[in-house]
């Protein structure tokens, strides 16, 4: 008959020990050999502080993955001897992809394992057709950005996806998401899953953009940081001590819902929200024709191209219709950043989106006028790459911990 052994008992919580200390060593190593490019066992040891019995061990298992190879041979050290032999990570062993479902379409970034993108694809939505042609739309353009990187599906490692509204990440469901897409509980997870086989990521579009700030943008090396983005819709990244703020509810930093008086808070909607509804790109581009035209915006198509550079075309030519309306919009974002600032004192505010480069000098005077302390606010640099880049960060720091995992099995190109 089998022994089971309690899962308290004291060799079952010795193995248990052993086995959560070999991931904790192989991730140290990895991350080390990751950093120096060319290491040696004895670098490695050096390094780590681990011992050269488990370094070597470690290393073995690693290299049976495929993810580190030996590489050539170091200098030998001042006692002469044989040169050691190098060790690096083999980023092209498997593949990572990064994904962000806008508005209008779906982008996709196809990377090596050090997140280096090496293929893209983007592909046009229709989102009121529903989450069922946008997904289809997507897993086509992941598909897609394999076959002209010439890597299998079995390639993947991991999967992180930057979607739109509401999203519990446990689960890798939108939960709530309005504006063009009116959906409620999608399983893109399982979608995503089912077709490539590979873990999947999903979180709200955002919160990825606020992670590409801390990784590759202006947030890095803060521990308190936000971000603020203005397009169709309107919310913010909370990154407080280092580590993403999701909320109760997955809905941290869903500032659309904001309201700022008595009169505001009548008008509010349980779905869209109220600074939403006012200063939503979408809403901007109707108040300004309503404003030039001197009639109803439902009357009149929205112009079409890059609303931004039409607004500042418009504002080099002294338009008063124009200059009217982004003070308006100037002032209640600018109430939405103080409020921020007032609630968090960030080490740095973040702004994202076109429209915030016309109005970023007005929101810091509003801001530095009702805020008493320093408050840092900041242009974003990544532009329309922010949140791909957050979930390329992602996605590679999954891929990592799961190389790491004793129960990894092994990837094929």
């Amino acid at each position: 008959m089998r022994k089971f052994n309690h899962p308290d008992s004291p060799s079952a919580i010795g193995r248990m020990r052993a086995s959560s200390m070999r991931k904790v060593n192989a991730a140290l190593l990895l991350r080390i050999i990751r950093e120096n490019n060319l290491v040696s066992r004895a670098d490695l040891a050096r390094l780590s502080g681990l011992t050269k019995p488990t370094v070597s061990s470690q290393v073995a298992d690693l290299i049976e993955r495929g993810v580190v190879v030996e590489s050539g041979s170091g200098e030998p050290d001042a006692r002469g001897g044989k040169p050691p032999t190098m060790l690096r990570f083999d980023a092209g062993f498997g593949a990572l992809i990064a994904a962000e479902i806008g508005s209008s379409s779906v982008r996709v970034w196809l990377a090596d394992l050090d997140g280096r993108p090496a293929e893209s694809e983007s592909h046009p939505i229709t989102p009121e057709l529903g989450a069922g042609h946008v997904l289809d739309v997507l897993c086509q353009a992941i598909q897609a950005v394999l076959e002209r990187g010439q890597k299998r599906k079995e390639s993947l490692f991991s999967i992180a996806i930057a979607a739109p509204g509401r999203v519990d990440v446990n689960q890798g469901v939108v939960v709530a998401a309005d504006n063009v897409f009116h959906w409620r509980n999608v399983e893109v997870r399982k979608r995503v899953e089912d077709r490539f086989g590979a873990p999947v990521l999903v979180d709200n579009d955002v919160n990825f953009a606020a992670l590409g700030e801390m990784h590759s943008g202006l947030a890095a090396g803060l521990q308190n940081f936000i971000l603020i983005r203005h397009g169709t819709g309107v919310g913010a990244g909370l990154v407080l001590g280092g580590r993403l703020y999701q909320g109760t509810h997955w809905a941290a930093g869903e500032i659309s819902h904001m309201i700022f008086d008595r009169a505001s808070a009548s008008e509010a909607s349980a779905n869209r929200g109220i600074l939403e509804l006012a200063i939503g790109s979408d809403r901007v581009r109707e108040r300004m024709i309503s404003a030039r035209l001197g009639q109803s915006a439902d009357l009149h198509p929205l112009p079409a191209g890059d609303f931004a550079a039409e607004l500042a075309e418009l504002l080099r030519n002294h338009d008063e219709a124009a200059s009217r309306v982004l003070d308006e919009v100037a002032a209640q974002l600018g109430i939405a950043v103080a409020d921020m600032a007032a609630m968090f004192d960030p080490e740095l505010i973040v702004l994202a989106g076109d429209l915030f480069g016309l109005i970023a000098d007005r929101i810091r005077e509003l801001v530095g006028r009702v805020i008493p302390w320093p408050t840092r606010v900041e242009l974003s640099a990544l532009g329309a790459d922010a949140a791909l880049m957050g979930a390329m960060g992602s996605a590679r720091g999954l891929a990592h911990d799961l190389i790491c995992d004793l129960g990894y099995t092994e990837s094929q190109n």
